[in-house]
């Protein structure tokens, strides 16, 4: 196995509590991204995070923080603390509630003696499609370009990266350098697997476009032989 590869494949732990959790990794432990959602984490609470670094396993927090900006502090502070390598939030919260969710993140950690998380923006979730945004949120342009603005506001907010879809790649690497990373759901071993995703790709082609990491879930951990598959995405986009 490339060690390389495998550095950019974070396996969702959806859907699984910590008995499965451990008991899946044991069984794959070429896996070294792990990604805790909103519903892992509410079910198992910090003590899946703990169990993970024990296993000595690279962690993202995806739990897609949205409030105003002082609870955004408070909260990524507290987070940092926890250990984790990744964390998401909302880039919509705005410019004031990233750039002080980035300095608490740095505050916590360092109180720790941590390496501070890298902090990612939510851009436009795999979900919506265009016609989602003008019927929901009267929102006329294209997601292309709620993306690119989400995108540039979070880079301009200090934070390390943003989460996208495979179908924006391209033009957000063309405009970003490697240091900037670009983390991408909605990735399916065939592309007529969509699932409740919209904009979709498969793993070879979202890395040639540019994507940092890959986060896939169900594509794994729902398979025969999770092993197997998962070494066969490796091998693809080596």
């Amino acid at each position: 196995m490339n060690i390389k590869s495998s550095e950019k494949i974070i396996l969702a732990l959806d859907g699984l509590n910590k008995n499965e959790i451990i008991n899946f990794l044991k069984n794959c432990p070429q896996i070294r991204w792990v990604k805790v959602g909103l519903e892992l984490f509410c079910k198992e609470g910090p003590e899946v995070i703990q169990i993970l670094k024990k296993m000595e396993k690279k962690i993202f927090l995806d739990l897609k923080l949205y409030d105003i900006p002082n609870t955004m502090y408070a909260t990524c502070y507290q987070i940092s603390k926890l250990g984790v390598d990744m964390v998401s939030l909302h880039a919509s919260a705005g410019s004031r509630a990233l750039k002080i969710s980035k300095k608490a993140s740095l505050i916590g950690s360092s109180e720790n003696n941590l390496k501070p998380p890298t902090l990612l923006g939510v851009t436009v979730l795999t979900s919506f499609s265009s016609e989602d945004l003008k019927i929901d949120f009267n929102i006329q342009t294209s997601i292309e370009k709620n993306v690119e603005k989400l995108a540039e506001l979070s880079f301009k907010s200090g934070l390390d990266g943003c989460v996208c879809s495979p179908m924006e790649l391209k033009t957000l690497r063309l405009t970003y350098d490697k240091n900037f990373q670009l983390i991408t759901p909605g990735i399916r071993l065939e592309e007529t697997t969509r699932h409740d995703q919209k904009r979709v790709m498969t793993p070879k082609k979202a890395i040639l476009s540019g994507a940092s990491k890959l986060v896939i879930g169900r594509s794994i951990t729902q398979s025969k032989n999770p092993t197997r598959v998962f070494l066969n995405i490796c091998e693809s986009i080596i």
